[in-house]
C-alpha cells in the first residue's frame, strides 16, 4: 500500500526529518511513535504532499507521489486528517461532511458514508444542522474522522486522533479506528497516546530526532524496555 524510502523535509532549510523509512500493506494498523516535536506530523504531512519532499521517494499503490499535488493524493486514495482536526468551524456537521466527499462522484457511496458516520457517532446525526464549531473537542474529532472517510481512501493518515479529546471518548476514538480497518482501509496512525496507540496497532516505528530508530510489532515495543522507559514512565 505504502513505501516510504529515505524521505527528508526541511522547515525554513532545518531539517525536521531525516532518511525516514517505513512500509504499510493493505489493511494494517502501523503507528508512528515518539516525544513531541520529533518529526511524526512531519512525516504524514510529508507523505501526504503538505510539506516539500527534499529527498527520498514515496510510492501509494506502485506509484510515485514526488511532485504530485495534494489534492492528487486524495484522488489516489491517501487522506490526512490532521492534527487539530481544521473543520470548517461555521459550516453544519453534514456540510463538512460532504465537503469530504467532493472528488466521489456516486451518490451511493456519498449516502453509505452518511450513514456509517451517524451510525458509528449518533451525537453527529443529532446535530447534522448544528455548526460544527460549537461541537466539543471529541465531537469534532469523530466529524474530522468521518469527513476523512467520505472522499473512499484507501489509506487514512490519523495525527493525533485523542488530542484534546475528553478521556470517556478516547476508548471510543480507538474503537473506531479498529472500525475503519475492518472496512478494508489501511491506517497510519500518529498518537501521543503511545500504550493506546501500539495497542491497536499491527505494527510501529519510533521516531527520535527526525530519524526512525526502532520498529517492531504492537506488541513487542509495548515489551521493549527502552519504549517503556522513555515513552510509557514504566
Amino acid at each position: 500500500m505504502l513505501d516510504v524510502r529515505n524521505i527528508q523535509s526541511s522547515y525554513r532549510r532545518v531539517p525536521a526529518i531525516r532518511d525516514v523509512s517505513l512500509t504499510l500493506s493493505k489493511g494494517e494498523i502501523v503507528a508512528i511513535v515518539g516525544g513531541n516535536g520529533n518529526g511524526k506530523s512531519t512525516t504524514l504531512r510529508t507523505i501526504a504532499g503538505l510539506n516539500v519532499l527534499d529527498g527520498g521517494t514515496i510510492q501509494l499503490k506502485g506509484k510515485a507521489l514526488a511532485g504530485m499535488p495534494a489534492h492528487e493524493r486524495v484522488r489516489l486514495g491517501l487522506v490526512l486528517v490532521p492534527e487539530g482536526r481544521r473543520l470548517f468551524a461555521r459550516l453544519t456537521v453534514e456540510q463538512n461532511l460532504l465537503l469530504g466527499a467532493f472528488i466521489a462522484d456516486d451518490p451511493v457511496h456519498r449516502q453509505e458514508m452518511l450513514e456509517f458516520a451517524y451510525t458509528t457517532f449518533p451525537v453527529l446525526g443529532e446535530r447534522r444542522k448544528q455548526q460544527a464549531g460549537t461541537l466539543s473537542g471529541g465531537e469534532q474529532q469523530m466529524l474530522a474522522m468521518c469527513r476523512g472517510l467520505m472522499s473512499r481512501p484507501d489509506l487514512l493518515m490519523l495525527d493525533e486522533p485523542s488530542w484534546g479529546v475528553a478521556p470517556k471518548l478516547v476508548t471510543r476514538i480507538f474503537e473506531t479506528i479498529q472500525a475503519i480497518r475492518e472496512r478494508g482501509i489501511s491506517i497510519l496512525l500518529v498518537e501521543q497516546n503511545i500504550h493506546r496507540a501500539l495497542e491497536i496497532a499491527d505494527r510501529g516505528y519510533v521516531i527520535q530526532t527526525g530519524r526512525i530508530v526502532m520498529q517492531g510489532t504492537g506488541k513487542d515495543l509495548l515489551g521493549n524496555d527502552m519504549v517503556r522507559q522513555a515513552y510509557l514512565g514504566m
